[in-house]
């Protein structure tokens, strides 16, 4: 598949897992997302049975002429960290797992944080 069309699977599978209501603020995390770790609730270690890939740009793995995009796509192993230090760069394969993110808006953002109260004296 072209990295388009990757993306637009990843992206339905996130939709059609969303609960009633989210599917307008739901969808598939990027790599640079996942590299960077800024997803709230993200695990340490990829979980799942399958390899965690993300969404382009910053997508492209290792070279392959075979491939239609013309290179592998990167991407977290089962059982391994999330970082962008342990990312592989030679995934090939079409049975992957996609990290469903939902947008909030400024004010549930907002509502969804934590107060800190300082230390007692």
């Amino acid at each position: 598949d072209t990295d388009e069309a990757t993306d637009a699977k990843l992206e339905q599978a996130c939709k059609d897992a969303a609960d009633a209501g989210d599917e307008d603020t739901i969808r598939a995390a990027k790599q640079s997302e996942l590299d960077q770790r800024t997803i709230s609730g993200l695990p340490e270690t990829n979980t799942e049975a399958m390899s965690i890939v993300g969404l382009c740009p910053a997508c492209a793995g290792d070279t392959h002429s075979a491939a239609v995009t013309g290179h592998k796509r990167k991407c977290f192993r089962a059982g391994g960290v999330i970082n962008s230090t342990e990312v592989s760069s030679d995934c090939l394969g079409a049975n992957v797992v996609a990290v469903c993110v939902v947008d909030l808006s400024l004010a549930d953002h907002n509502a969804a944080k934590t107060t800190v109260a300082p230390p007692a004296p």
